[in-house]
């Protein structure tokens, strides 16, 4: 599984996922979390109206991901929710999950004062290896 989240890092993790599934004939997730809770300070739109916009966008991201990455055995997962909790033990329980490649930094320094590095605590939390990617 490959967390993506629109960083540079995180698509060199998406890159180096893709060369190892490709080593192991193994099939890969793409996964990116939308954080409902990162949404409700962000408008005054309705979160419905918000959580639809957000979903398109990132399903047409990760298209384009997968169309660059060209490897056949490849489902994509969009999620709606916490990303910690949902990388770490909802996705890789859910879809048996043995490695997780994460980029080693996503969002910007100030917003991971405030909220913590996603990738440290997939390291710490998550019930299988990680790849960590700079």
């Amino acid at each position: 599984m490959v967390a993506v989240d629109g960083s540079d890092q995180s698509e060199d993790a998406y890159f180096e996922a893709i060369g190892a599934a490709r080593r192991n004939e193994a099939k890969l997730y793409l996964v990116h979390v939308i954080d409902d809770s990162s949404l409700l300070v962000r408008s005054a739109q309705p979160m419905e109206d918000i959580l639809a916009e957000e979903s398109q966008e990132a399903k047409e991201y990760l298209e384009g991901l997968k169309a660059r990455g060209r490897y056949n055995d490849m489902e994509i997962i969009q999620y709606i929710g916490n990303p910690k909790k949902a990388l770490t033990e909802e996705l890789p329980k859910q879809y048996d999950i043995d490695l997780i490649y994460v980029g080693a930094t996503g969002k910007g320094r100030f917003q991971r004062l405030l909220v913590g590095s996603t990738s440290g605590y997939i390291v710490n939390h998550a019930p299988c290896n990680v790849m960590v990617v700079r």
